[in-house]
């Protein structure tokens, strides 16, 4: 592993090998040689001479007196203090804790009921909680990739779970978090300590740090072993509630409770009174299975009441709307999570560098569950391993309401496609300021080029109408009406004065947009043929991109593909996102083909579309400006590559403060990269 550059997981199989034998000199000698390749002096130092005092033969001890010697030449050089950041980090040390304190109140509104606010005024880039899960899943998707524990990528040296072999952990320490004390018994066959506690070690925190009542947590896995292998096959989120009931039982075993169980009150909403009948007989399907899959574990441990089942049916639609997903950044064109390793250190490395957030788990966490959502939230969630991070994007007033994304943004979807990803998940219309009052993203997001040439007027395949009320009302075939305030005229942008002039210029009381007429002037378009064209030119386009990736590309086949963007330009409106997205495709193609002007061309085209949907600081930007570095990179322009990461990295430090360099190891990497 240590040849293969495999370093942390050598360094793992040499603590193995070191708590089998602590005198195998040969085991501290090479964990003293990794030590030194992650630069971790100290630590290379102090085990290259428990190895020379252990080492037998002359020429062994002589080897590591060469080595020795050479380690302490560099630990002069480094100038360490104590031990280096990375000795810190891999010491699992608490986070840094940042000086600014913020006071939350949980609070009902008018609107949006419970939510969480600020007592005091919050500035950009605060951290303004940190909260560990009540209980967590890995989903299904992510099982044999990814550590079961932590969520962090699976290593080469997985663990296994002892007795079902099913979850891998990237280490012992995860292995013995998720599973408890394991020993041997009398038969030689593993057995757990069924009731073992596990120290849940707890960041350095603000203030705002959410603390259950106990320190130590049960090892969530460990019902799940033995028999039936039931939380491999029954959904991700009813493993989790019976992750949080039986997290609930062994606390009450553990603490001499009556053994009559009902369930726990998580205090959260369920919405099980407007469930379908479909959904609710689902979930009592469900309760019964784990109900008895439970009771095939705790057997006569534990008594249930009438209640057990209704009240495990009300934990699961808790689970269902109350839990939150825990996404990690992923590279999309190496398919590898991005970590220290991962980064581009030269030119002819880069190539199109792109990085999304990928779903891995979904936890219950019990203060972050009461932020509100808003469609233009003022907080950005993040994760490190399976800790929730919350930091506020903006200034906020003191008695404002914090309030973050459930997954759907303005400028990333359209005013209906948000408010039915709503209410389909979560139960509820959205009323946050987006939603309730008319924007510039929700008018152009999908929308067609008016045919008069020289007007900016966005063409919808939505009705719009303006009440007496001043109100404009939306609807899609009929359906779906959303409701919307008109901005004050004075405060009405230049851009969405040109794309819907009919609804802050016109007398009409009554004023209706029917689908395929112009907002701005009321030219008319033939939807039906302009939505025929633009799907044979998407359809080209991706093609194109298909064929990039096999090699198997001429001259004819660019010229059509850029002859088909030239299609959309014609029909779609020039901020539409079906455009960005159509210019960011021809922009990968030609970077993977090695022409890296015209991918430069056409990435910038897509970012100026996506700075008028979303706004210049939002974090989608500074994505799709690491792409954007990439292609410079490659065309050897890094005076370019280095201010765009300058950009870059000051939209990530808005949503990520400090924690920037630890949630995005790679801007580092491009920083080298453009310097070197």
């Amino acid at each position: 592993m240590h040849k293969l550059g495999l370093l942390k997981q050598c360094l793992r199989d040499c603590n193995r090998a070191i708590s089998v034998s602590s005198n195998y000199a040969k085991a501290w000698y090479r964990r003293g040689m990794v030590n030194a390749s992650l630069k971790k002096y100290s630590s290379a130092i102090h085990d290259l001479k428990v190895a020379l005092s252990m080492e037998v033969t002359s020429s062994g001890k002589s080897n590591i007196e060469q080595e020795l010697k050479l380690i302490l030449l560099k630990h002069r050089n480094v100038n360490e203090v104590g031990r280096s950041s990375s000795d810190c980090q891999d010491a699992g040390l608490p986070h840094t804790a940042e000086p600014h304190k913020v006071v939350l109140e949980c609070a009902s509104t008018p609107n949006k009921g419970r939510g969480m606010m600020s007592l005091n005024v919050i500035s950009p880039a605060s951290l303004i909680h940190v909260e560990d899960p009540l209980a967590a899943i890995i989903i299904k998707s992510c099982r044999e990739t990814h550590c079961h524990y932590c969520f962090s990528e699976a290593p080469a040296d997985v663990v296994f779970c002892p007795l079902c072999t099913i979850p891998v952990y990237c280490s012992k320490e995860c292995q013995e978090q998720a599973v408890g004390d394991i020993s041997w018994n009398q038969d030689t066959s593993l057995e757990f300590n069924s009731h073992h506690l596990v120290d849940n070690a707890k960041l350095g925190l603000t203030s705002t740090r959410c603390k259950t009542s106990n320190s130590k947590q049960i090892a969530e896995h460990m019902h799940e072993c033995g028999g039936a292998h039931w939380a491999a096959v029954l959904p991700a989120d009813i493993v989790l509630a019976g992750r949080v009931m039986a997290q609930y039982i062994d606390k009450r075993l553990l603490t001499g409770k009556s053994s009559a169980i009902s369930g726990p009150n998580l205090d959260l909403v369920h919405h099980y009174d407007i469930d379908s009948p479909t959904s609710k007989l689902e979930s009592h399907i469900y309760a019964i299975v784990l109900l008895l899959c439970l009771q095939k574990y705790y057997r006569s441990d534990l008594s249930w009441r009438e209640e057990s089942l209704s009240q495990l049916v009300l934990l699961i639609c808790q689970i269902k709307v109350n839990s939150i997903a825990i996404v990690h950044m992923k590279s999309v064109d190496g398919g590898q999570e991005l970590t220290e390793s991962k980064g581009y250190s030269t030119a002819s490395d880069a190539v199109m560098c792109s990085v999304e957030q990928i779903r891995v788990a979904q936890a219950i966490y019990m203060s972050g569950s009461l932020f509100n959502h808003s469609c233009r939230p003022n907080v950005h969630t993040y994760f490190h391993s399976r800790t929730l991070f919350l930091r506020s994007t903006e200034y906020i007033e003191s008695g404002s309401p914090l309030e973050l994304s459930y997954g759907p943004q303005a400028g990333e979807m359209d005013l209906l496609e948000r408010q039915k990803s709503l209410q389909e998940n979560y139960k509820f219309s959205c009323r946050c300021s987006s939603c309730s009052e008319l924007n510039l993203s929700d008018l152009v997001i999908d929308s067609f080029c008016c045919p008069r040439s020289f007007c900016l007027g966005a063409v919808s395949e939505s009705t719009c109408y303006r009440s007496e009320e001043n109100f404009v009302h939306v609807s899609l075939n009929g359906s779906a009406v959303c409701k919307l305030s008109l901005p004050d005229v004075s405060k009405v942008d230049e851009d969405m004065e040109k794309v819907g002039k009919l609804f802050f210029r016109n007398d009409d009381a009554d004023l209706k947009i029917d689908p395929g007429y112009c907002m701005s002037c009321r030219s008319q378009l033939d939807l039906s043929s302009v939505v025929a064209t633009l799907d044979r030119a998407a359809s080209k386009i991706n093609r194109f991109k298909e064929l990039i990736v096999i090699d198997d590309v001429s001259e004819v086949l660019i010229t059509n593909a850029l002859q088909s963007l030239e299609q959309i330009k014609k029909l779609r409106h020039p901020y539409s996102k079906a455009l960005a997205q159509a210019e960011d495709k021809i922009a990968e193609a030609f970077a993977k083909v090695g022409d890296q002007e015209q991918a430069r061309k056409h990435c910038e085209a897509s970012i100026k579309i996506l700075e008028k949907l979303y706004h210049p600081k939002h974090i989608a930007i500074a994505h799709e400006l690491i792409k954007l570095i990439s292609i410079k990179l490659c065309m050897g322009d890094k005076a370019g590559a280095a201010a765009t990461v300058t950009r870059a990295e000051a939209i990530f430090l808005l949503y990520y403060g400090p924690d920037v360099q630890r949630v995005l190891p790679y801007i580092d990497a491009l920083k080298i990269a453009v310097s070197g």
